[in-house]
C-alpha cells in the first residue's frame, strides 16, 4: 500500500510543475520601434512611445493580455495643444492588429498619441478593453472598426481625446 501512495504523490508534482504559468513579458522606458506583443505583456514602469508614425504596441499574437498595471504610455503629442490639427497616420498608442481574444488590462494611461489612444481594427474578434484612461489623443480614445466583432469596452475613461479630428470629429468612443 506505501508503494501506491508513492506513485500517486509522483504524479500529483508532475501535474503541478506542468501547469506552472509561464512568464510574462515586462516592458518600460522608450520604445523608438513597435513592440510586439506575442504572450502575455506586463508594463513595468512608464513607457514613452518615439516610434514615428508606427504603432507603440501591436498585438502579433490571438489570446494574450497586454496589462498596464497603473503605468502610462506617452505618445509625442504635445501635453497641452495635443496635436495642432494634424493626425499622423498609424501612430497609435496600441492596435489590435486583426487578433482575435485580445485583452488590453488597466489600470493605466494610454496619452499624447498622435491618432487614436487605441485601435481595435478589422477582423479583431473578442477584444476587451477594461479599466484605463484615454487623455490627450488626437483621434479617439479608443476606436473600434466596423469589421471588429464581440468587443467588451468597460470602465474606462476617456477625456480631451479627438482634438485633431478636423471634418471626422470624434472622441471617446
Amino acid at each position: 500500500m506505501a508503494q501506491r501512495r508513492h506513485i500517486v504523490l509522483a504524479a500529483a508534482i508532475v501535474v503541478t510543475a506542468l501547469a506552472a504559468p509561464a512568464w510574462a513579458d515586462q516592458v518600460s522606458g522608450t520604445l523608438t520601434r513597435t513592440f510586439v506583443i506575442v504572450e502575455d505583456t506586463d508594463l513595468v514602469g512608464d513607457v514613452v512611445c518615439n516610434v514615428g508614425s508606427n504603432p507603440c504596441f501591436s498585438f502579433g499574437a490571438s489570446n494574450v493580455e497586454l496589462r498596464l498595471n497603473g503605468f502610462s504610455m506617452t505618445g509625442t503629442a504635445n501635453a497641452v495643444t495635443g496635436c495642432g490639427g494634424a493626425i499622423f497616420a498609424n501612430e497609435f498608442g496600441i492596435t489590435t492588429n486583426g487578433q482575435h481574444n485580445v485583452y488590453v488590462r488597466g489600470p493605466g494611461l494610454i496619452q499624447r498619441f498622435r491618432n487614436f489612444g487605441i485601435t481595435v481594427t478589422g477582423g479583431s474578434r473578442g477584444t476587451r478593453i477594461q479599466g484605463l484612461t484615454a487623455s490627450t489623443n488626437c483621434g479617439s480614445g479608443i476606436r473600434v472598426t466596423a469589421a471588429a466583432f464581440d468587443t467588451v469596452v468597460e470602465g474606462n475613461r476617456l477625456t480631451r481625446n479627438g482634438a485633431s479630428s478636423v471634418g471626422a470629429p470624434c472622441g471617446g468612443i
